[in-house]
Parts: C-alpha cells; sequence; structure tokens
C-alpha cells in the first residue's frame, strides 16, 4: 500500500511541475499556431491545410495537429486559450504517467533510492520538458512513448510484441523522424543484450511490424492526401540547410569532448547559445552531458545504464547532422537521465563499500547539486518565459497579427519567418522563411532565390515582418525601399526589456523584440528590384 501511495504521489508531482509553469508563464509556443491554424481549418470543413484550398503538409506530427483539433472543438470556436488548457492538463498526465512508468521499471531494474532521485529530478525538472509539454508542442507525448519503448525493452520477463507496437506506432504518430528515435533505443539491445537470443529477437521484429501497421493509416492517407507522406516542413528546412561533411560525422566522439557542443542543449535551457546564461550554468550542463553519453564504454556500468547511455550516443550521431531545435531534445533529455541515474547509483554503491568516510557525503553532494542546478534553471527559465509571453508574444508578434487582421486587405500576401501568432491571427497568405506554409518560397529557394531581397523581389509581397537584425544581415538598403514599400507599424520592445534587471536568456528575448511592417505601395514597379531598407539594429 505505501508503494502504490508513493507511486501515486510521484505521478501527482510530475504533473503539478507543468501545470504550475503554465499558470505561472501562459507560454503558448510559436509553432503550435502553426498546427493551429491547420486544426482550425480542420474543423470548418477546409481540410487539414494551412491555407485553404492549398493541399500542404505545414505540420510535423500528426498528433500534435489533431489533438489541438480535438481540443479546439471541445473548447468551441474562438477560445484558443481554454483548447490550449485542455492540451495542457493532457500532456500533463501524459508526463504523469511516464513518472510512473519510470517508477516502476527503476524498482524492478533495482535501482537504488539515489539513481531515482537523479532520475525523477533531473527529468522532471527539465525546462524544455515542461516547457514544450505545456505550450502546444508533443514533447510529453514523444517522451511517453519513448519511455514505454525504453521500459518495454528492459522488461524483466521480456518484451511483449503488443506494447512495443503501441511504442513504435505512437512515435511515428508523434513525429515521422522518429524511427531515429526508436531505432537508437532498440539497437543497443541488439548488440549489448547478450540475452538477445532468437525468441527475443523475434518478439522485437513482431513489434516492430505491428508498430509500423498501426503508422500505416496515416502514412498512406498523407500521401494521397498531400502527394507526398514527408511533411513540408522537413523539405523546407532541409532546402535551406547546408549538407553536414562527412568527416564531420566521424570527429563526433571529439566534438563532443570540447568546451561545448551540439549535445550541451540536452540539459541546457532553450536557445542558450544566444546568451544570458553564466559559464558556470553552461559547463555544468556540458559535463552532465558527457558523463549521460559516454558511459557506455565503461563496462563496470551495469548494463540498463550502458545500453540507455548507446542508445543516447546514437542520438547524438543523427542531431549532429541536422539542424537541431530545443524541443528535439525532450526524449534525449529522458534517455539522458536515465544514463545519469545508473551512474549515481553505481557511484553510490562503490562509495558504501570505501573506507572513506567523505566518499557517501561527497557523492550525495554531487546528486543533490545536479537537482538543485535543473531546479535552479526551471525557475530562471519560468520567469524568462513569463517576460516572453508577456513582451515578445502577446505584446509582440500577437499585436501584429491582429494588426494585419485588421488593416490588410483579404488577399494580402505578408512576407516574415515568425509564421505563428502572425499567420494565425491574422489570417493572410503568408511567404514564409524558409516556406514551412508556401510552397511557392520553397520553389523559389530551390530555383536560387536564397536571400530576401531575392525572394522579396521574386514573390512581390504586399507586406513585410521584418527584424532589424534580418535588415541589416540581409543586407537590404534604403535606397530602392522607399519605391516600392513603406513603413506602415513598428514594434520595438528592446527598452522594456532593458529595464528588466534579472533576465535570464537574455539574447533569446532580445532578438524577437523589434519588428518592422513594411506595405508594399501601390505604384510600386511590378517589375521591380528587390524591395531594400536599412534600419538600424538596437
Amino acid at each position: 500500500m505505501q508503494r502504490r501511495n508513493l507511486n501515486w504521489l510521484i505521478a501527482a508531482v510530475a504533473f503539478a511541475i507543468p501545470v504550475a509553469f503554465a499558470l505561472l508563464t501562459n507560454h503558448a509556443w510559436e509553432d503550435y499556431f502553426i498546427t493551429l491554424r491547420s486544426s482550425r481549418n480542420l474543423l470548418q470543413g477546409n481540410g487539414l491545410v494551412y491555407n485553404a484550398g492549398d493541399r500542404l503538409h505545414t505540420f510535423t506530427s500528426p498528433l500534435g495537429v489533431l489533438i489541438p483539433a480535438l481540443c479546439t472543438w471541445l473548447a468551441g470556436p474562438d477560445h484558443e486559450l481554454a483548447a490550449l488548457w485542455i492540451f495542457r492538463v493532457f500532456n500533463a498526465a501524459l508526463l504523469a504517467a511516464t513518472a510512473a512508468l519510470l517508477w516502476q521499471r527503476s524498482q524492478s531494474l533495482k535501482l537504488g533510492p539515489v539513481g531515482r532521485f537523479v532520475l525523477l529530478g533531473v527529468l522532471f525538472l527539465d525546462p524544455k520538458l515542461i516547457d514544450f509539454s505545456t505550450n502546444g508542442q508533443e514533447a510529453a507525448i514523444l517522451v511517453f512513448f519513448a519511455v514505454l519503448l525504453w521500459s518495454e525493452l528492459e522488461a524483466p520477463d521480456g518484451p511483449r510484441a503488443r506494447w512495443l507496437a503501441v511504442a513504435l506506432g505512437g512515435l511515428m504518430w508523434t513525429r515521422p523522424d522518429a524511427f531515429v528515435l526508436a531505432g537508437a533505443i532498440l539497437l543497443p539491445h541488439l548488440w549489448l543484450n547478450r540475452g538477445a537470443d532468437g525468441p527475443r529477437r523475434a518478439v522485437l521484429l513482431r513489434g516492430a511490424l505491428f508498430g509500423g501497421m498501426l503508422y500505416l493509416p496515416w502514412f498512406a492517407w498523407a500521401w494521397c492526401y498531400y502527394g507526398s507522406p514527408i511533411p513540408n516542413t522537413i523539405m523546407a528546412k532541409a532546402a535551406v540547410e547546408a549538407p553536414r561533411n562527412v568527416l564531420d560525422l566521424l570527429l563526433m566522439p571529439l566534438t563532443l569532448l570540447s568546451s561545448t557542443s551540439h549535445l550541451d542543449g540536452v540539459f541546457l535551457p532553450s536557445y542558450w547559445q544566444l546568451g544570458g546564461w553564466a559559464v558556470c550554468v553552461v559547463n555544468f550542463g556540458h559535463a552532465l552531458a558527457l558523463a549521460a553519453v559516454f558511459a557506455w564504454v565503461f563496462p563496470q556500468l551495469p548494463a540498463p545504464g550502458r545500453r540507455v547511455s548507446l542508445a543516447l550516443f546514437v542520438g547524438a550521431l543523427y542531431l549532429s547532422a541536422i539542424h537541431v531545435f530545443p524541443w528535439y531534445f525532450a526524449p534525449w533529455t529522458a534517455l539522458a537521465s536515465i544514463s545519469l541515474a545508473f551512474w549515481a547509483d553505481w557511484a553510490w554503491a562503490l562509495a558504501t563499500n570505501a573506507m572513506s568516510r567523505w566518499a557517501r557525503p561527497a557523492l550525495m553532494t554531487v546528486c543533490v547539486t545536479t537537482v538543485v542546478f535543473e531546479a535552479m534553471l526551471l525557475a530562471c527559465v519560468t520567469w524568462e518565459t513569463r517576460v516572453q509571453q508577456r513582451v515578445i508574444e502577446d505584446g509582440g508578434r500577437k499585436i501584429i497579427g491582429e494588426w494585419l487582421r485588421a488593416n490588410a486587405a483579404p488577399g494580402d500576401r505578408v512576407f516574415l519567418e515568425p509564421l505563428g501568432y502572425i499567420g494565425y491571427y491574422s489570417h493572410l497568405k503568408t511567404y514564409d522563411y524558409p516556406g514551412l506554409s508556401s510552397w511557392e518560397v520553397v520553389t523559389a529557394i530551390r530555383e536560387g532565390a536564397t536571400t530576401y531581397p531575392e525572394l522579396i523581389a521574386r514573390l512581390k509581397p504586399d507586406w513585410l515582418i521584418l527584424r532589424p537584425l534580418e535588415i541589416e544581415q540581409q543586407g537590404i538598403t534604403d535606397a530602392n525601399m522607399r519605391a516600392h514599400y513603406r513603413v506602415a507599424k513598428v514594434i520595438d520592445h528592446a527598452r522594456e526589456l532593458r529595464a528588466i534587471p534579472f533576465l535570464p536568456g537574455r539574447g533569446w528575448l532580445e532578438f524577437d523584440s523589434q519588428f518592422v511592417v513594411f506595405q508594399r505601395l501601390k505604384s510600386a514597379d511590378s517589375e521591380g528590384q528587390p524591395a531594400d531598407v536599412k534600419v538600424s539594429a538596437r
């Protein structure tokens, strides 16, 4: 009875943390409104599309667009906040289920109290997991299915094909590139697991086949409906990403050992590279990532810990080959937290058997410091995100979208990079960079129009939404802009952000603090040159 009550308590805490974060921040992620526009079009009878009549696969996650559509239907039209809260509660419940699943499996794997403390503390205080589970992204869904797959593979009596199928099918319904994550988790059980005999391999094969069958309906429908099962979001990003050098991939283990690496985002806040975080914070996050990703090379560690570490190492290969966004890290953070838990448990056993009386207190200090580090990051990100929602989102991008809705003609087209809020609230046809919602932009980029001036000259949008930094970096000048566009509105929150003395992650918020809205002049030459302007970045 006590064990069952403890399990419920852990699940309740895992549920309460994201709900509290959402109450304090009310954060709604930019990309959520991209998928929400498709969700609304589905409910309004326009199809699962971003623009009515334009069958373009403008979202990545099937569940990430279908569940918000259900939430929007339950909340009713024009109740975006209520629909988002339904989605938040659903995701918080999934995190609670994930915590309960981890607790039960850690018991069957005989993970000690210290290891469990590190596992649950590091994972469920991770700011990215908490944020991207409540701001409209699909992180909680992805982590749940990833942990379900890992848990089933580590079951003492062996995995069951039906639950493997649910986990694998669920991963693919969450993200179509999740086969990489699934393969990374499965691979160590074929290599480092000597018990992977014929019957076990047969179960794995059946689970994989049944999981594929669960995903097949969406795969077939998307192919018929959109003309391709590959989301346009993936193809649009691939069109502007430089191909990775094969030598860089081969040298990946060495780059992980450098002072910073692409894997540091596993335990660090979103966009930490843009500044506003102390060097000691970055270094500690780097050290945690190193310990988690290289645990598999130490044969002394328990086999489950080595297997999950190897899965993370395989994931690092994949992450080094793509352009990584913060919400990609959530399932890898889960694997890294499990790896650290087995490190802590193994080290505690050594400290217990050591002759030194300082061994256990020193190790406990390290473990507590690690969990406190994550709690500190979560507190800082909560404040950062609260400011971001109030100043940048509600006071900036949402305002621009609503202003365009009131001032633009229904058939107007707008060129911009931040598609979510502005595209959703403006209801306009969007030419976003790099073309998540627009096949015209993707086509233009593939045909050589890769810069903003080239795209503007080719597409001739009625409106431009540009950051001063973009104007400067794209080499846009003032001479031709006056002949084609006029400044219609300026959003500038730079001074307001500077007035906030304590603001972790300041660089990220400053990046989105200024926007200039340009309107195309009716007298503009339709065959003119690229529209240029020079606005100084503050």
